[in-house]
């Protein structure tokens, strides 16, 4: 590796990088506790048909207590918010409006 005007990067030495990166990224952002960890790979429980459906999914930036969906998830999915781990496909289940549309009631 070379750094322009400075010669060749030696092992212990320190370099400051600036990356650009795209600014707009088609995304979903989901609360971290909706995923799910299987054998098979990343999973998340949606709401299709009044059942439960685990949809694989990529992630791509880790904010703590969300990350952002880079594929796998529409806007428009019901995404089941601190699934079970026995959670399976084609489990029924019942969508709560959420607390601020109830109080409203």
């Amino acid at each position: 590796m070379w750094i322009t005007a400075m010669g060749p990067l030696l092992p212990g030495a320190y370099v400051r990088v600036h990356l650009k990166l795209p600014q707009s990224v088609n995304s979903v952002t989901i609360p971290a506790n909706t995923l799910l960890f299987r054998s098979e790979g990343l999973r998340v429980g949606v709401v299709r048909n009044g059942r439960a459906e685990l949809v694989p999914l990529t992630i791509g930036r880790d904010y703590g207590s969300s990350v952002e969906v880079v594929s796998g998830l529409q806007p428009t999915d019901a995404v089941i918010v601190n699934p079970s781990d026995s959670l399976i496909s084609g489990t029924a289940v019942q969508v709560n409006a959420p607390p601020a549309q109830a109080a409203a009631r």
